[in-house]
């Protein structure tokens, strides 16, 4: 028996020990591997992260093959933390399959054991990511809920526009980059994460000469002016000013690609390597005292920065 077992606590600060649990699984694609089990009975904790994680893997390992007729245990907490971030129908749809290839999940057990939400948004290549999308589906729900704090709105949109444009331009399949958000008037959590070509791969053909190792990518891929996008119009400036937005909120902002990660929690900085995650993973966490937006980062009055526009074409 092959077991995957998620940790007691699914938040932010375990998301390597999950990654080390996981990694087996994406060197599994087309084999079909009898005999697994995915354990989630001993989860009590978690966040929108660890649901968004949970949900992926699920996904990947279903559709590249990777297990024939696994077994999948839950508990109550997870179904109900399923159903609150709405993940539940896109569960059950791998559970319930009866695919000729056996790869549906064969036992889905369970044990018993005032907020602001996006639920899961696929990026799918048939859909228009235009400003005007974001404007007309995400805008009027946060100006709503935080109708009382122009900045916060401002602030909170332009993070989920630089999220949704990295994850746009570098997952050059269609890999279903999954977005999800949560928020209460003192604190937002975002997070979004895929299967397909990670930042480290596409960031690789640029330092293809170089020595960097994969924590020294992530690491380089925060600072100002690194593309992967090299001769066109992309400044290599949405990360960086995702990651400045946490330093000055004295917020989280982690990114985890391909057997590394890089984290900024609460002004400090730094790169390792984990487990394997085949694809991006990014989350962002921010206090909403003290709200950043363009023209509170440094060099703000740079005539390049000050030109930036979000192409979603």
């Amino acid at each position: 028996m092959i077991l995957f077992e998620f940790p007691k606590i699914l938040k932010p600060n375990s998301i390597y020990e999950l990654l080390n649990s996981l990694e087996q699984a994406f060197s599994m694609e087309e084999k079909l591997v009898p005999n697994v089990v995915i354990n989630l009975q001993k989860v009590k904790k978690t966040s929108l992260l660890g649901i968004l994680l949970n949900y992926k893997f699920i996904e990947y390992t279903y559709k590249h093959n990777c297990f024939k007729k696994p077994n999948l245990f839950v508990n109550d907490y997870i179904e109900k933390e399923w159903e609150r971030y709405g993940f539940t129908k896109l569960i059950h749809s791998f559970v319930s399959n009866k695919d000729l290839t056996e790869r549906n999940y064969k036992n889905l057990k369970v044990f018993v054991d005032d907020r602001f939400i996006i639920a899961p948004q696929a990026l799918l290549r048939s859909k228009d990511y235009s400003d005007k999308f974001l404007k007309s589906e995400f805008l009027p729900k946060i100006e709503e809920y935080y109708k009382k704090n122009d900045k916060v709105v401002s602030m909170i949109f332009l993070c989920l526009s630089e999220i949704l444009l990295n994850f746009w331009e570098h997952a050059v399949d269609d890999t279903n980059s999954i977005l999800v958000a949560e928020g209460n008037e003192n604190h937002i959590e975002i997070a979004c994460a895929d299967t397909g070509n990670g930042i480290i791969t596409t960031l690789n053909r640029v330092f293809e000469n170089s020595s960097i190792d994969r924590p020294g990518t992530l690491k380089k891929s925060v600072e100002k002016f690194v593309t992967s996008k090299k001769m066109t119009n992309h400044m290599g400036y949405g990360l960086w000013i995702l990651n400045q937005i946490a330093t000055k909120t004295r917020g989280r902002f982690h990114i985890y690609s391909e057997g590394a990660f890089y984290k900024n929690d609460f002004g400090k900085e730094f790169a390792k390597k984990c487990g394997y995650w085949k694809g991006t993973i990014i989350y962002l966490s921010l206090p909403l005292k003290e709200p950043i937006t363009l023209s509170d980062i440094e060099n703000h009055d740079n005539k390049k920065f000050n030109d930036i526009k979000i192409n979603w074409k």
